[in-house]
């Protein structure tokens, strides 16, 4: 046993000669045992910090759709009524409808319709859109899936437009039905155009397109024809060229009314209903007119040419000098006697 101070740092001194005092100052380097070690602990924190946000963000992600109704719930789908703007031509009607029917009885509903409470009646609603298959779950009698959603009546027109323009393209008259409803309803060219999609350049000068043909040819005689998805703009608007004032005269509407009452127009889909009025109206245009000689003054004769939605009166000037003008400036105070006297025969119906 070394007692003696001076032979303990000897000691010491040969234990250490060949150590450089640098390396000792050096923090010590891990085994590879030790790393592994680390590396797996520091993965395992990783993914339980990955995890805890995933659960964060999916409950956030759930909370926002509770707070503004998103979430999808089944409803009674006879407690839902349609859009207040119609933008569909004859649903059932549609050949390809049934088959959407048999396609939900067999395979279920695999989107939700969107509705908005009806606050005046609760537990009711009002669907944007999801028209087609809102019927079909009527029709089969189940609940229909839908998202609850607070909207306003522009948001809701705006919803119903975008949906139909993304999943399935309004025909020609469709579009222009929809736009001449929300422009009767005070709404603005560029909402208009917003709810049918329309890309910027194009929008406000289309909606004015829309509008004017759809104002050209009455409402019932297009709902008559259906949606006619190959008949276009050109058609549409040479068929109301044919029509004075957007309104059928008696005369057409009597032709018309023999057609759509034919078996032609039953085994007729809506394209073809299209070219059966076309041509039944286009007929009347370029028949022969209708002549009317009517004596006056002593054997006078003025002749009345009714031609399609015009009448041509002429008048012997060199036999009956002066009537012409006296008539022209007398046709003011006639007319105007002629609306009263209709106003005065429609009140008495």
């Amino acid at each position: 046993m070394m007692t003696n101070p001076r032979e303990r740092n000897q000691r010491m001194k040969s234990l250490f000669a060949n150590v450089n005092p640098e390396d000792l100052a050096k923090p010590a380097t891990p085994s590879a045992s030790d790393a592994d070690k680390r590396r797996v602990g520091s993965a395992a924190v990783k993914s339980m910090d990955r995890a805890f946000v995933s659960i964060e963000e999916e409950n956030k992600r759930l909370h926002d759709q509770l707070m503004s109704s998103e979430s999808i719930i089944e409803i009674d789908p006879n407690r839902v009524v349609p859009s207040f703007v119609n933008d569909r031509l004859d649903v059932e009607g549609d050949r390809s409808f049934q088959a959407f029917v048999e396609g939900i009885r067999d395979t279920g509903q695999k989107l939700p319709i969107l509705v908005r409470p009806l606050p005046a009646k609760p537990g009711h609603y009002q669907a944007a859109y999801g028209h087609r298959r809102l019927r079909a779950c009527q029709i089969l009698k189940r609940p229909v899936k839908a998202i609850v959603r607070e909207l306003t009546d522009e948001e809701l027109v705006v919803s119903q437009g975008i949906e139909n323009s993304e999943r399935l393209n309004l025909s020609f008259i469709e579009q222009a039905l929809f736009a001449l409803a929300l422009k009767e309803r005070g709404y603005s060219r560029e909402t208009i155009s917003d709810a049918l999609g329309r890309k910027e350049g194009q929008r406000l000068a289309y909606i004015s397109i829309l509008t004017n043909t759809a104002a050209m040819v009455p409402a019932d005689l297009i709902r008559q024809i259906g949606p006619a998805s190959s008949i276009g703009r050109p058609k549409w608007e040479k068929l109301g060229s044919l029509i004075e004032g957007g309104k059928l005269s008696a005369e057409q509407r009597k032709a018309v009314d023999g057609v759509i009452r034919s078996s032609a127009w039953d085994e007729r889909d809506s394209d073809q209903r299209f070219v059966l009025v076309f041509d039944t109206l286009d007929r009347s245009v370029k028949r022969e007119p209708d002549i009317t000689e009517v004596a006056v003054a002593g054997g006078n004769v003025i002749v009345a040419k009714r031609s399609g939605t015009t009448t041509q009166i002429a008048i012997p000037d060199n036999r009956i000098p002066g009537l012409s003008a006296w008539l022209l400036m007398r046709l003011p105070e006639l007319v105007d006697e002629f609306q009263s006297t209709q106003r005065e025969d429609s009140e008495m119906e």
